[in-house]
């Protein structure tokens, strides 16, 4: 078994390594596997913020067996890298020497924990994926739960939802666009981004605040527009200014079934409005003409995010899957 980094300007590499990735993807529980003209992008696209490696484990004759995307954070949670692991069912036994070589790789460049996913089955097992992480030396970290919503949403439910809250959050305003973030708001904007990941539950991963400086949120931009994916966003503005919330929507045009609902975040200090809500349903109604061919709005949260939970949940979204956040200290 040779295992190689793969040449992003290579086109005929790109597709073989994603027909092994939507291969395994497809196989999990409501997986989302990237398009190739997506995953195209992302390898080609220099990110200042993290390094990102494509990797892949073949045997002699060529047969593809193990792939993984392997992301290193550049200026923030500097002591880990994160690896999502593709293995289908049959070589499950290249797993373990695919998983050293790349603890090995991770040590290498002075890092100190590698983490990766699993996904199961909500009322079941953990599943093949955990237990193989677990026989090699990583442990559960957090837990998130996949909603889906199925669209078309219920317009008029979302409009009752939007009555509901009105009144919660009078002092605020609602403001929504397609597309990249205005300039007169991208500095806060880039700030709310930059404390999701401590803000938000994140059990046992030991993750820091991330650096997200107006010029990331750029970079990112840039990077969606290549993979010809849109994004619909909706922040709440407080009486003085301050930007006290922010919910996304990504829309891929090269994908026909799925959408993504991303970060939503209401700061501390402005819970208790309702603004999760009322963004929420904001962004949904503004996105939906884009949404529409497509038949699934995917989510996820943490397991112990009971108000983020049951805004999804009022919504419509209902659980499809369990996923797994692991982590092996190096």
């Amino acid at each position: 078994m040779r295992i190689e980094e793969i040449d992003a300007a290579d086109d005929h590499a790109l597709a073989v390594f994603h027909e092994h990735e939507h291969r395994v993807e497809s196989a999990r529980p409501y997986g989302t596997p990237w398009t190739l003209t997506e995953l195209t992008a992302v390898a080609r696209t220099v990110d200042p913020w993290t390094a990102r490696t494509l990797l892949w484990a073949r045997l002699d004759d060529g047969e593809v067996v193990a792939t993984c995307s392997l992301e290193v954070p550049l200026r923030d949670n500097t002591e880990t890298a994160w690896a999502d692991i593709a293995v289908l069912p049959e070589h499950r036994n290249h797993f373990g020497p695919f998983v050293d070589h790349l603890k090995e790789r991770v040590r290498l460049l002075g890092r100190s924990r590698l983490e990766s996913i699993a996904k199961w089955v909500p009322g079941e097992d953990e599943g093949p994926d955990a237990e193989l992480l677990r026989v090699h030396g990583f442990r559960l970290g957090l837990v998130e739960a996949q909603r889906v919503l199925d669209l078309p949403a219920d317009d008029a439910l979302l409009g009752r939802l939007a009555e509901s809250a009105a009144a919660h959050h009078t002092a605020y305003t609602l403001r929504t666009w397609r597309g990249p973030v205005p300039e007169d708001v991208v500095e806060a904007y880039a700030a709310m981004r930059s404390v999701m990941a401590v803000e938000a539950p994140s059990g046992d991963m030991g993750w820091e605040k991330e650096d997200y400086p107006p010029e990331r949120v750029r970079t990112e931009e840039a990077e969606l527009a290549a993979q010809q994916r849109t994004s619909w966003t909706t922040v709440a503005v407080a009486d003085d200014g301050t930007a006290a919330g922010h919910t996304q929507i990504v829309v891929p045009a090269t994908d026909p079934v799925n959408a993504f609902q991303w970060d939503t975040i209401v700061l501390p200090g402005h819970r208790g409005h309702r603004l999760g809500l009322a963004m929420k349903v904001a962004n949904h109604r503004a996105a939906a003409d884009e949404l529409a061919p497509r038949t699934l709005l995917h989510t996820w949260n943490a397991v112990e995010n009971a108000p983020m939970i049951a805004v999804n949940e009022a919504m419509g979204f209902r659980l499809a899957a369990l996923m797994g956040e692991f982590r092996c200290d190096l």
